[in-house]
């Protein structure tokens, strides 16, 4: 055994630190990983929401366009004075853009449905509508009850106004039935400011990244020595071990996990802000 290299010891050791990780490592990782001790630290906080938001479209229709376009201006006027008139602190509208479009008419879709050829010199309805996003900021300092009532009054005003509240139903090819599109998605719950509490995850990631390193030093009998190099889950080493990417991707994603300022869920209750680091260490 002493007639062995350093190398050739510590091949056991990075076995075991890749069947710990769950799966193969690349060749061209191999000579790095063989140096220490590399683990994967996971850290996650949870928030609860401080914003929700509803999506409303109104649209204006008719034959020509300038009807359509006159009854789309009236009912945007509506709908935003019926907005206002809440009076709901941190209620605010945000314009996410407009669109022209045509419709087809009762027979041209019983046409369409039928696999017959679509007479599109016939009239159709033309179509002007505007997505609203409705964002009511400081959620977390109200009760579920308090919150509850306070989107049943956006939601019934912007109906009584003529704006259609929640995400998109309607089905792709007219007459079919889309399970995806059958519930409607009324209310969307977001944490904003998640880069200053991912701080606190990536403490936690560390403090398990050191932890699980611990572990395998006492296993292997070798002492843990200085941290070599630290990945953080946007970064792309290039000798970074395929396994660890997909070890991090399938955790953010079962943790529902992005990269943008907000974290957003469809659930009323604690949003969890999830990071994960690949530590590696040395041996002594």
């Amino acid at each position: 055994m002493s007639g062995l290299s350093p190398l050739m010891q510590r091949l056991p050791l990075f076995a075991l630190a890749v069947f710990l990780c769950g799966g193969n490592i690349t060749p061209s990782s191999f000579a790095d990983e063989a140096q220490g001790i590399t683990v994967m630290g996971l850290g996650s906080i949870e928030a609860k929401p401080s914003v929700v938001e509803l999506t409303g479209v109104v649209i204006g229709q008719g034959q020509l366009a300038g009807d359509a376009v006159t009854k789309f201006h009236g009912n945007r006027r509506r709908a935003e004075t019926a907005f206002k008139n809440l009076n709901i602190p941190g209620l605010e509208i945000v314009e996410e853009g407009m669109s022209l479009y045509s419709s087809l008419n009762a027979s041209q879709m019983q046409a369409m449905m039928r696999g017959m050829a679509v007479n599109n010199a016939e009239s159709q309805e033309l179509s002007v509508s505007e997505t609203l996003k409705l964002r009511v900021t400081g959620i977390d300092k109200l009760s579920s009850q308090e919150l509850l009532e306070i989107i049943v009054r956006i939601v019934d005003s912007g109906k009584d106004a003529g704006v259609i509240i929640g995400n998109d139903t309607s089905p792709s090819v007219p007459g079919t039935y889309n399970a995806s599109k059958a519930r409607n998605t009324m209310a969307t719950f977001k944490v904003t400011d998640v880069e200053k509490m991912k701080e606190a995850a990536y403490e936690q990631a560390v403090k398990d990244a050191r932890t699980k390193a611990e572990k395998l030093a006492k296993l292997t009998g070798v002492k843990l020595g200085r941290v070599l190099s630290v990945d953080g889950v946007g970064d792309s080493q290039k000798n970074t071990a395929a396994i660890y990417n997909q070890i991090i991707s399938q955790y953010m994603a079962a943790t529902g996990v992005n990269q943008t300022e907000e974290q957003a869920s469809t659930l009323l209750k604690a949003i969890p802000i999830a990071v994960a680091v690949r530590v590696t260490y040395s041996i002594e």
